[in-house]
């Protein structure tokens, strides 16, 4: 019984709807540390020996382009299934839906162990924070995990699942283009990282700051439309005034996090205008 709630979610209550329970800890403290073997065990045997394909000299790159080939993976696999999920769900691109016949206690299938899976990563993402080299920005990322897990955490206990959903995906996409970016200036493509680089500058104002800033508009206007913004755990309702200020300002928080990161991006837009190559500026020379 212990094993199965670790390997496979639980609280079934129907044809393809889930529940939430105290059971759920067990599956994303086991995520965490399968991340953590997958992750390793990824590196080693599948991504370091592809990169020694490109007979890559330097031992550090082939770390560097092992670490961002599992992240390229990672975020590639799952902001796909996050969008599968949002486009057979209401609320695909409707964000009164969000809100609409709230709380929605019972979720699909995939959707919980996405839910739960995603959770799980973020945890495990402050353990590979302080395992890889660290970056001119590490405290910022550190917030930026800690205010993500405050937020995948609440909006899964109090039936906020589908506003999530959305937040993840608009999330996830810009990291798909970095990540393949700095593959490909590890194996020496640069001109190539470069157009890759370009999509990234493209999405990242798109999906961080468009689409992000319409969710956190929908956060502040649409409830009191379709919710009677009432604390009533024993019906699942857990939206008031006060919880709908803590989540607008996680989101706010996080947005401020976006714009920071996005000076970096434009400082790199400006160098490849000036005819050098795209680079990393949060890490050293090397």
């Amino acid at each position: 019984p212990l094993a199965r709630r670790c390997l496979f979610i639980s609280y079934e209550y129907g044809i393809d709807a889930y529940g939430k329970g105290i059971y759920d800890i067990y599956f994303v403290s086991f995520w965490i540390i399968a991340f953590t073997f997958l992750r390793a065990g990824m590196m080693k045997y599948i991504f370091s020996p592809m990169a020694g394909l490109w007979a890559i000299p330097s031992t550090t790159k082939r770390q560097r382009i092992a670490e961002q080939s599992f992240i390229c993976f990672y975020y590639t696999l799952f902001w796909s299934l996050g969008m599968y999920i949002m486009y057979n769900s209401p609320h695909w691109f409707d964000t009164t839906h969000y809100w609409i016949d709230y709380p929605h206690i019972f979720i699909s299938r995939i959707t919980k162990y996405y839910y739960l899976m995603q959770t799980a990563f973020w945890f495990q993402q402050i353990y590979v924070l302080h395992v890889e080299k660290k970056r001119k920005d590490h405290l910022a990322m550190l917030l930026h995990h800690i205010i993500t897990i405050i937020l995948l955490v609440a909006s899964y206990y109090t039936n906020f699942t589908r506003i999530g959903n959305s937040v993840l995906c608009c999330m996830d996409l810009a990291d798909v283009f970095l990540s393949f970016a700095k593959i490909l200036k590890y194996l020496g493509y640069s001109n190539v990282c470069d157009v890759v680089f370009g999509l990234f500058a493209v999405f990242w104002p798109i999906t961080r700051h468009v689409l992000f800033s319409i969710i956190i508009w929908s956060t502040a206007v649409e409830p009191p439309k379709y919710l009677d913004m009432l604390w009533e755990p024993s019906k699942g309702k857990y939206f008031t005034p006060f919880t709908q200020k803590i989540y607008l300002g996680l989101f706010l928080l996080l947005n401020i996090l976006m714009f920071y990161w996005f000076l970096m991006i434009i400082k790199v837009i400006v160098k490849v205008l000036q005819g050098n190559n795209a680079e990393d500026t949060r890490s050293d020379d090397e």
